[in-house]
């Protein structure tokens, strides 16, 4: 069989066990493995794993992440959007959310479309420093070590830049950037491992699958790690990379490979739950269902879709893309009028089989997740809450 009949092949598979899943339900090759085992006892772990899951099951409460302020005040000042990629749609999803936020408040802000090239941020960049803005926002994923002359640039000219749901509060920041609003990825993981923990009563044999050239793929690993180290050391746990260029070819033979090692395998948690999308068909191809769950991260529509309709994919953990765009404009605002940064809070919740309804039928961004953070934040810019729609 030649490479290229192999492929087609291959596609096939991927194809028909996508079919299969619904209706069963009614860089580089992986650069990285590894695996760790212990052997202590895990029945209190799972009280505990199981303590930490119902506590993200319901509504998430709101926190103010600093002083309240008038916003209005920032009314008529430039705050320049510069998205990971326009062709993302999370990221287009937050994108328009911090607009129509933004619109209400009265500021201008200005979207760069763009397709995650590095030449496109420059540009990005260089226009925002042409128009005069008076913030720029890395949204949802642009590291700015890749944008630091720039950003120093745009800082010599009295722009700020701030960075947007790209990392996790326990990693690295930069002494150039103005102020972050994190993420909550290593929570994620811990919730991740912890639904895994609870779910196999103290028993998983879990196949984590990272995608490293992802900054925020590092501190969702590391919150799997320590839960499971805490939950429920007896438990097995290994590890597997594939890059996001990758996941199309590489995420199926990767799961075929980890399962076909592994026969007492019961839980797969890649770090960000798009990945599912290409794993479920490997665990239908390899007669698993039923056997093997998948539990993940960030709330995608089609994935929670999964969840109400399936059996693969048995959890995850969303977050609020409305919430993600209130926090990020709160964090410019306070940046734009020169106050001190906060410390934002991005919430999530965990959606399973018993609310993922509450996302809607499909499911919708930005739904299931109550409306405690807009009311919070118009107390906190002092304006109504019917202002923000």
């Amino acid at each position: 069989m030649n490479v290229k009949v192999r492929r087609l092949w291959r596609l096939a598979v991927v194809i028909g066990a996508m079919g299969l899943v619904a209706s069963a339900c009614s860089s580089s090759t992986p650069s990285s493995s590894s695996t760790t085992q212990g052997s202590s006892s895990a029945s209190p772990g799972v009280a505990q794993a199981q303590a930490l899951v119902n506590k993200y099951l319901g509504n998430p409460p709101f926190t103010s992440p600093g002083p309240s302020f008038d916003a209005t005040k920032a009314a008529g000042k430039t705050l320049f959007s510069l998205p990971a990629s326009s062709s993302t749609a999370f990221v287009n999803v937050v994108d328009q959310a911090m607009a129509a936020y933004a619109k209400a408040l009265g500021i201008n802000y200005v979207d760069y479309p763009n397709q995650q090239q590095q030449s496109q941020w420059v540009q990005g960049m260089n226009q925002a420093i042409s128009d005069k803005a008076n913030a720029i926002d890395l949204l949802a994923g642009i590291p700015p070590e890749q944008l630091q002359p720039e950003i120093q640039a745009a800082k010599n000219a009295g722009i700020p830049t701030v960075d947007t749901n790209e990392r996790d509060p326990s990693q690295p920041t930069q002494p150039y950037i103005a102020a972050y609003t994190f993420a909550p990825f290593n929570l994620a993981g811990q919730l991740m491992a912890a639904w895994a923990v609870s779910q196999t009563q103290g028993k998983a044999d879990v196949l984590v699958v990272t995608s490293n050239a992802n900054v925020a793929s590092q501190a969702v690993q590391d919150g799997i790690n320590a839960e499971m180290k805490r939950a429920c050391s007896s438990c097995k746990v290994t590890a597997q990379n594939v890059n996001p260029v990758d996941w199309a070819t590489k995420l199926l033979p990767t799961v075929e490979g980890a399962i076909s090692g592994d026969p007492n395998m019961n839980y797969i948690l890649p770090v960000f739950d798009s990945m599912a999308q290409f794993i479920a068909p490997g665990i239908v191809a390899a007669g698993k269902s039923g056997q093997i769950h998948v539990a993940s991260f960030n709330g995608t529509p089609a994935i929670l879709d999964m969840i109400r309709t399936g059996n693969v994919v048995t959890m995850d953990v969303g977050e609020n893309t409305s919430n993600v765009a209130a926090a990020g404009l709160d964090q410019a605002m306070r940046i734009m009028l020169g106050m001190t940064p906060a410390k934002e809070q991005i919430d999530v919740r965990i959606m399973d089989k018993s609310n993922v309804a509450q996302a809607g039928v499909p499911a919708v961004s930005g739904e299931g997740y109550g409306n405690a953070f807009l009311a919070g934040y118009a107390q906190t810019w002092q304006v109504p809450v019917n202002k923000l729609g």
